[in-house]
């Protein structure tokens, strides 16, 4: 597997945070590009998940997690908004991440992320955030064995010679 540090750019996102199951994510990506669609904002590609447990939490069922998309812009009636309904809306600013393709299931998931943890702290990067998955086109439309997901971790590299 390879690992790169990368630079994230600024992006605008819609979302909407759940508690629950990974096996539900498809349904949750359905939902939130349906309520971005319903509220006339305008999608610009990106499909991710943030996850906040613990990377040792293995959790089914109770994982607390956001789903969201980039969009265009905040507009809502041409007015600037911070949420519509259940819709969060946020700017995420630019940032570093170390970064890896995961392919196949979330059953090994676990796997992929602890290769990116090592990594980090075998190369002097400090964790500053939650995992992030980037769904690579989409996450329901494909067989699992061959799903492709960027999974992103947050980080600071704490080498001065870097």
């Amino acid at each position: 597997m390879e690992i790169k540090e990368k630079r994230v750019p600024s992006r605008k996102v819609a979302y909407v945070p759940h508690t629950d199951s990974f096996q539900k994510i498809p349904e949750f990506i359905d939902e939130v590009i349906q309520l971005v669609q319903e509220n006339g904002l305008e999608l610009t590609g990106l499909v991710y998940g943030t996850y906040h447990n613990g990377i040792k939490e293995l959790v089914e069922t109770r994982q607390d997690f956001e789903i969201g998309v980039s969009i265009k812009d905040f507009q809502a009636d041409g007015n600037p908004a911070g949420r519509i309904g259940k819709l969060g809306l946020k700017e995420i600013t630019d940032h570093t991440v170390l970064s890896a393709i995961h392919k196949g299931s979330h059953k090994t998931f676990n796997k992929t992320v602890e290769e990116l943890v090592n990594y980090s702290l075998a190369n002097n990067y400090d964790i500053v955030g939650p995992i992030t998955e980037i769904y690579l086109p989409s996450f329901s439309e494909k067989k699992v064995e061959d799903q492709k997901t960027e999974i992103q971790i947050p980080v600071i590299n704490m080498n001065p010679q870097k």
